[in-house]
């Protein structure tokens, strides 16, 4: 302990760059047994408050006031008054961060505002006793970091919400410390002022201990109204990227921005600039981020849907290749997914599909091709009409981890063996995994013990007289199989040899495309349930696998 440690210059330097970068502590405690102690405390108050809090260093709020309460006072005619304050007394200076006491009963607290939570629209994680901002590209930051002696705040949310309210940020400083003996020479007093600052350090030894008391008061006006980042002042979303559009005459990639109020369209806007509905290539892998996301995004026949923020539309039933319209991109995507999708961006390659083409520009109903895309909806159209025929489920729905299963169905993005394996894992999840064996022994006339679920399927289809049992039956099992093979630690031999007399020379996305040439089939016509040998259930799975 020196000299230079008693003037607390370095408190007086870091409080001066509180409010600073990227986070502002708005709260800390802290207390070094015959060292130090001190505390930063914060508060809000109106600009017309401005001169009374910089009149002296001290402390306008203490770190328990704020709880509703009462105080008395004379009234007009003598009479003792008792009145009634929300925030515990009228004065013009609020709190931000306050300090619950249960005098034992239950551990204290620091609590943020419920005003400032709601206008930030924050919520609370317990486990890591933060405070998270949600944003519209469903992605979350910690906006405020909480503990017993410390709270400090995103600077720029705090910023905001000052700006929206037209306050002050108030901010108090008290720190204290010792002197390691009786004979130490104690700096002398001195005072720091400013347009927005009053703070003095003086020492006192009249204590048992000699100390050094550093007092401050600073003030930070707020910024403008339209930096509060909340409807109408959101902030202004100029980050429109350019994309690969096409090649000039050189045969160099052409590039344009997204920003849908530069493109032409097709009433006169923009006549030199490429127009709105321009197609831009991608990579299909761009759609990775989003299939591996199940929670957050649904990709979709024609589209990718992050829930209650965006839609994206897009042609993905071509086989090698995503497109979006140019302006699409601009006006659909938050800007926080424009880069990520400008590195997928290829030159154009081909053209869009016959399926988007109908779709965008001849304004047509078109049934996508992609085997993927058409696999999904044949079998939510099979599971719907079976369940209206027979008034059971075939298939029992997905749920838990596996809720989002048929929405991850696809044909590889890449030639990833592991994603090859995914499909295969899926198909076989939804297809033979997913019978539902309650129902269907329920309508067997016999129980086998340890019947398999395919098994049970094959008996009640030779009991209601399908036609098809062996060639339907061949196709679930040869998914069992191969999904069996797949998901063995060691792949020898005998996995190869599954492969080749299942899908011949066929691998990865081929593979699977040929693979999810699965059909099902339902006639409107058919018997509802029970077991009827004279007639002939019009159930149809076929596959091209066998």
């Amino acid at each position: 302990m020196n000299d230079e440690w008693l003037t607390q210059e370095e408190i007086h330097k870091d409080f001066l760059a509180l409010g600073r970068g990227p986070w502002t502590v708005v709260y800390r405690s802290w207390s070094t047994s015959k060292q130090d102690n001190g505390g930063v405390y914060c508060a809000f108050a109106p600009p017309t408050y401005r001169e009374r809090a910089l009149g002296d260093p001290g402390w306008d709020l203490m770190v328990t006031d704020g709880r509703p309460g009462f105080s008395q006072g004379p009234g007009e005619n003598g009479d003792l008054v008792t009145t009634y304050h929300r925030e515990g007394d009228d004065r013009e200076v609020e709190y931000l961060v306050l300090l619950r006491e249960f005098h034992g009963a239950s551990p204290s607290y620091m609590e943020i505002v419920q005003e400032f939570r709601l206008f930030h629209n924050l919520w609370w994680d317990n486990e890591q006793h933060v405070l998270m901002k949600a944003h519209e590209d469903e992605t979350a930051e910690v906006a405020a970091e909480v503990s017993d002696d410390e709270v400090r705040v995103k600077t720029k949310l705090l910023r905001q919400y000052q700006a929206a309210r037209q306050l002050d940020l108030l901010l108090f400083i008290d720190s204290v410390r010792y002197a390691s003996s009786v004979g130490v020479t104690l700096p002398a007093e001195e005072d720091w002022r400013s347009e927005n600052l009053c703070a003095t350090r003086y020492p006192n030894t009249m204590l048992p201990s000699p100390i050094t008391r550093y007092l401050a008061t600073r003030v930070i006006p707020p910024p403008p109204v339209e930096r509060s980042g909340i409807w109408p002042y959101e902030e202004v979303d100029d980050h429109f990227p350019d994309f690969v559009i096409g090649y000039d005459d050189e045969g160099e990639e052409l590039r344009h921005s997204c920003d849908p109020d530069a493109l032409a369209n097709y009433f006169g806007a923009n006549p030199e600039a490429p127009n709105y509905l321009t197609p831009v290539f991608f990579r299909r892998d761009v759609l990775h981020k989003y299939y591996d996301n199940p929670e957050k995004y649904s990709v979709e026949d024609g589209l990718i849907r992050c829930s209650g923020s965006w839609i994206l539309s897009m042609d993905n039933d071509g086989p090698d290749h995503v497109v979006v319209f140019l302006g699409d991109l601009g006006r659909d995507l938050p800007k926080s997914e424009r880069d990520y999708w400008r590195s997928f961006n290829l030159a154009p390659e081909g053209d869009m599909s016959q399926t988007g083409v109908r779709r965008a520009f001849l304004g047509e109903w078109a049934e996508a091709q992609a085997p993927d895309l058409k696999v999904r909806a044949t079998y939510r159209r099979f599971v719907d009409d079976w369940q209206e025929q027979k008034g059971w489920a075939l298939f029992r729905e997905p749920t838990g981890s596996d809720a989002n299963l048929l929405q991850q169905l696809r044909v590889p993005l890449t030639e990833s063996q592991t994603e090859f394996e995914g499909s295969l894992d899926i198909l076989a999840k939804l297809l033979s995994d997913g019978l539902n064996d309650k129902e269907i022994q329920r309508r067997l006339e016999s129980r086998v013990k340890d019947e398999k679920s395919i098994a049970k399927f094959e008996r009640w289809l030779r009991q209601e007289g399908y036609e098809h049992v062996d060639r339907d039956v061949k196709l679930l099992r040869n998914i069992q199989a191969l999904r069996s093979k797949a998901s063995a630690h060691r792949k020898g031999s005998d996995y190869e040899k599954t492969l080749g007399r299942l899908l011949g020379a066929l691998r990865g996305r081929a593979a699977t495309a040929h693979i999810l040439a699965v059909r099902f089939c339902f006639s409107k016509g058919c018997v509802s349930g029970g077991s009827n040998r004279s007639s002939r259930s019009s159930l149809r799975i076929s596959g091209r696998p066998g």
